[in-house]
């Protein structure tokens, strides 16, 4: 029982030091409540959760019905001290804000106002949240190869790298102690 516990209690040890880390960035969109009339302003405020990590800066996209909302305006929340928005074609908002001293925490990131322009009643979805995706540098254009002979080989061909080499071995290395730690356990049953 003493082999069992200690297996056990390595074994957790083991997993305890190859657990990795991860921080999330999220964003809520809050929309207005009650009855909307068309004509009148309607505030979307989009809520910002850092997870303790501290940002300078950051972005959002933001999607909305352009048959029923016009935009009018964007301001911060209390999180970031700026907040510039780029109003794209087809609906689209991308909201960036960002802070000299940086941010960590919850808050509200910033209110984006529209005008309802609906000219029926109903409901429907007006807007969402995308993560906007911009390119560091766009991909420079390519030649097609020139044909040459092939070089002779100088060693064998590697693939992967020794980090996640280690990593799969540990994994299996785990999972080979769990199975002995169930084939003990089941072998005194």
């Amino acid at each position: 029982m003493k082999l069992l516990l200690n297996t056990l209690l390595s074994l957790l040890v083991f997993l305890s030091l190859i657990a990795i880390p991860v921080n999330a960035l999220t964003f809520d969109l809050i929309a207005p409540s009650g009855q909307l009339q068309s004509g009148q302003d309607v505030k979307f405020t989009i809520n910002i959760d850092t997870e303790g990590k501290s940002l300078t800066s950051t972005s959002i996209g933001m999607t909305y019905q352009t048959s029923d909302l016009e935009y009018v305006s964007t301001v911060p929340g209390n999180t970031f001290t700026t907040i510039t928005t780029d109003a794209q074609a087809g609906g689209k908002l991308i909201i960036s804000g960002s802070s000299t001293g940086g941010y960590s925490g919850s808050g509200s990131y910033a209110v984006v106002t529209f005008k309802l322009i609906a000219t029926a009643p109903g409901s429907s979805q007006l807007c969402a949240l995308f993560n906007p995706v911009v390119p560091s540098s766009p991909p420079a254009p390519t030649l097609p190869p020139a044909p040459s002979s092939p070089p002779a080989p100088t060693s064998l061909p590697q693939t992967g790298s020794f980090a996640e080499t280690v990593k799969n071995a540990s994994l299996g290395l785990v999972f080979f102690g769990l199975a002995a730690v169930g084939f003990l356990v089941f072998k005194k049953i």
